[in-house]
């Protein structure tokens, strides 16, 4: 290979390393960056109740860094007033939750032992084992679409943040005088 052939390839190479490098960290301290894959393309929705849970997992936790990434909260991103995020919580393997109803945390402690989010630790360059499902309630009836969550993070002893897609609309009918919350059932 010529001398400006290694040195092209050099420089593309250190080109690659410096973007996969800025896609995998945050920014700066405290700040936005990518650490997880950001879901697009997928949706999905489900009919509820105002009495009713309801659960919709976190999707895309594969960490695309270098470094252990332990979450450390989740939040919902632009959210009507009457949606309620009532926990965030951490499962282990053993049934992954989509979309769904129910109290989890009330029915599914047998079967599925509930953690706190910040006990989920994704390895380098991993899918998670996680699974962390958002539990959330609505005041009033009407179409929600709950577009984006917040994760905040830490990786390498750096806090950040990055947003992940949740496409999710859920309609919400007024529960009728006697109703029941509707439950799918543990994962």
């Amino acid at each position: 290979m010529t001398r400006i052939g290694v040195a092209g390839l050099a420089g593309a190479l250190l080109v690659a390393v410096l973007f996969v490098a800025s896609c995998s960290a945050p920014a700066k301290p405290g700040g936005a960056g990518v650490v997880f894959t950001v879901v697009s393309g997928v949706s999905q929705g489900m009919p509820a109740t105002t009495i009713d849970v309801v659960d919709v997992g976190m999707p895309g936790l594969h960490n695309l860094s270098g470094y252990s990434v332990r979450l450390r909260r989740v939040s919902l991103v632009s959210v009507a007033r009457s949606v309620h995020l009532r926990s965030v919580t951490a499962y282990r393997p053993g049934g992954a939750v989509g979309i769904g109803h129910g109290d989890l945390l009330k029915y599914c402690r047998n079967v599925n032992e509930p953690y706190p989010v910040n006990d989920a630790v994704t390895p380098p360059h991993s899918d998670s084992i996680w699974n962390v499902v958002v539990a959330i309630t609505f005041a009033k009836p009407g179409r929600y679409y709950l577009g984006r969550a917040k994760i905040y993070y830490t990786v390498n002893g750096q806090r950040g943040w990055q947003y992940q897609n949740l496409n999710t609309t859920i309609d919400i009918t007024a529960a009728r005088k006697g109703a029941k919350p509707a439950f799918d059932g543990c994962p």
